[in-house]
């Protein structure tokens, strides 16, 4: 502990004894009716409203007793207490008595730290109390991010007691918003509902009053015909009669009519506009371009349900990665990636590793750092549960780089990287998919031998499936073709293998070429058989990261390159593959993207927290 340090503590201390023995107060604040004792010059010091108050020359600059109404005496206890020894120990209970007699006192820095423990407390009980404590107090900050927190979490708060203790023009404000993140407007009603019936035999009257204002609340066309009917059965004292019963009764009428009109008519609602969509990430600035941005820090997105392009911020902007290698989607919903950073960060760096970032949603769609890794490329990634794993690669020995069969492990909680069971044999530039909680890794380039001799590369027909419980690896029936550069997707529990570059058979050093072949791959049955072939051959973007996913129960193909020459830009086609139809489409030509990208990722989000495409976006 430095000197300054010291000589501040041991003043805290003296003050703290005088003020217990009363020794040199010359002030009582009264609240409550008990008595605080106290030192003019230490309540000055940390509260600019008794400094005004001791120094304006007014009646209170020689009263003895100053009496705080509006101060609740436990938390005026806690904030002397703090004046005198910086201790303030804050809980659920006692945070917001402290943060009323903080704003009251203007003590700006404990206000923020109570607003700070309250936002991180915050939770489905309790955030509807925060935001009304808060609007009430002015603090704006605190009441949005709780309204925010209401508004994404709705459907967890109407589980709880708070919602149901709202005035009714509370609760019906709160229905009336747009960013209610929903799914269905069942929730919405239900909630309704819920809070006419949680009250005594008395207070039940009183609530049915205000229960048509509420149910107009309701967008009652988006709930589904049967729902709504069944719902009236359950509460006929409530919707069976009078003004109730005309909504519900128009409702129908409409939805039976026109069931495919009704959500254009009425606006959805947040979590109603949330679809899965087809990410392409990790792109420079070429290819497209608006007055207002050359468009490099954004990635293109397709929603193949309402065939809208959006744009999401790329890893590649800012200070973050200078190449995207792979990524994969979570189980929840993650978006995860690896790659290296930038030329200008690397400069700055003693050694280049493997940069594992993620995407937050809630962060205005913002990129956080989350580990790093031994450096290696041309790996696949993968993730199971709550983990991701790298696979194989190039790893540099000595002073060269050789294909590995190592398998690292991270877990998403944090940690070190752990080692699990290796591949049965070295693989890079390998394809990675997960499916029924196991990982299966397909294709790649492998050696001939183990020897540091400069042999070419054989490609690999062989599929390897991965168990996490029992970290082994089990080999399963080989593809038809050894190839690498394809991409591999899960639909309908089977894996579909598209394009690359391979030979029939196993490799023993035939000629290759580029494929317009689809591999399908049973687990059931531990077999593979002919797909729909591509409309061409194709290869992937780039050796390691996918350019298809899975939407709705169609595989879509974002970009492509036509054959295994060297190109500039990839072909802007997105191609759909309609199982029950058993062939290839393109839903788009000449799509608004970049004329290269990393990977191509398939994730649920909500577009409202993406950019749409300026009037003035032009392909170039």
């Amino acid at each position: 502990m430095d000197l300054t340090a010291k000589h501040g503590l041991a003043l805290l201390d003296q003050l703290r004894k005088m003020r217990e023995t009363e020794h040199l107060t010359d002030v009582v604040l009264v609240a409550d009716g008990i008595s605080f004792p106290c030192h003019r010059v230490v309540l000055a010091a940390f509260s600019p409203y008794f400094r005004v108050m001791f120094t304006c020359g007014l009646r209170e600059c020689n009263n003895r007793e100053i009496l705080l109404r509006d101060t609740p005496a436990e938390s005026l206890a806690l904030l002397l207490n703090y004046m005198y020894c910086s201790d303030l120990p804050l809980n659920n209970n006692n945070v917001q008595g402290i943060s009323i007699a903080a704003f009251l006192l203007q003590m700006d820095d404990v206000f923020i730290r109570c607003r700070k423990h309250m936002i991180e407390n915050m939770d489905a009980s309790n955030c509807l109390g925060v935001y009304y404590f808060a609007r009430d107090l002015g603090a704006e900050e605190l009441a949005d991010h709780a309204q925010r927190y209401v508004r994404q979490h709705f459907v967890q708060v109407c589980q709880h007691e708070e919602v149901l203790e709202l005035e009714p023009h509370q609760l019906g404000k709160l229905l009336m918003s747009d960013d209610l993140n929903v799914y269905q407007e069942e929730s919405i009603l239900d909630v309704v509902l819920s809070w006419v019936k949680h009250s005594t035999v008395t207070e039940t009257e009183v609530r049915i009053i205000h229960l048509p204002e509420l149910l107009r609340k309701v967008r009652l066309p988006l709930v589904n015909p049967d729902y709504l009917r069944e719902m009236v059965k359950r509460n006929t004292v409530l919707l069976a009669e009078g003004e109730c019963l005309d909504m519900v009764n128009e409702a129908l009428e409409v939805s039976t009519m026109h069931p495919a009109a009704v959500p254009r008519k009425l606006k959805l609602r947040y979590g109603m506009e949330t679809t899965d969509l087809l990410l392409c990430i990790g792109n420079d600035s070429g290819g497209i371009r608006s007055r207002y941005a050359d468009f490099a820090e954004q990635s293109f997105c397709y929603a193949p349900s309402t065939t809208r392009t959006y744009y999401m911020t790329s890893p590649r902007y800012g200070d973050a990665l200078g190449y995207v290698s792979t990524g994969v989607v979570t189980e929840n919903n993650g978006i995860i990636v690896a790659g290296e950073v930038g030329v200008r960060r690397a400069a700055r760096q003693k050694d280049i590793n493997v940069e594992i970032y993620r995407y937050k949603v809630e962060a205005q769609g913002t990129w956080e750092h989350l580990t790093s890794a031994e450096h290696r490329d041309s790996y696949a990634l993968g993730s199971l549960g709550d983990a991701v794993y790298l696979l194989g690669g190039q790893m540099r020995l000595k002073n060269q780089y050789l294909i590995t069969n190592c398998v690292e492990r991270w877990s998403l909680q944090g940690g070190p990287w752990r080692s699990a069971a290796p591949l049965p044999l070295p693989l890079a530039f390998h394809s990675v998919v997960r499916m029924n909680d196991r990982l299966y890794v397909m294709g790649g380039r492998t050696p001939q031998t183990f020897s540091m001799e400069d042999e070419p590369d054989r490609l690999s027909n062989r599929l390897l499936e991965y168990n996490p419980h029992t970290n082994m690896w089990k080999e399963l029936a080989p593809m038809k073709y050894s190839k690498y550069r394809c991409c591999a997707v899960v639909l309908n529990n089977e894996i579909f293998v598209m394009g690359g570059i391979g030979c029939e058979g196993g490799d023993r050093g035939q000629s290759r070429h580029c494929l317009d072949a689809v591999e399908i791959y049973n687990p059931d049955g531990d077999f593979w058989r002919d797909g729909p072939r591509l409309p061409c051959p194709q290869l992937s973007l780039h050796t390691c990261g996918p350019n298809a996913g899975v939407v709705a129960g169609k595989i879509y193909v974002c970009g492509y390159y036509k054959g295994a020459d060297r190109h500039e830009a990839i072909t802007k086609d997105i191609l759909e593959l309609d199982p029950s139809d058993n062939r290839w489409t393109v839903v788009v030509r000449r799509a608004l993207m970049h004329d290269n990208y990393d990977v191509c990722l398939v994730a649920h989000l909500n577009p409202r927290g993406l950019m749409s495409p300026p009037a003035d976006l032009v392909k170039l």
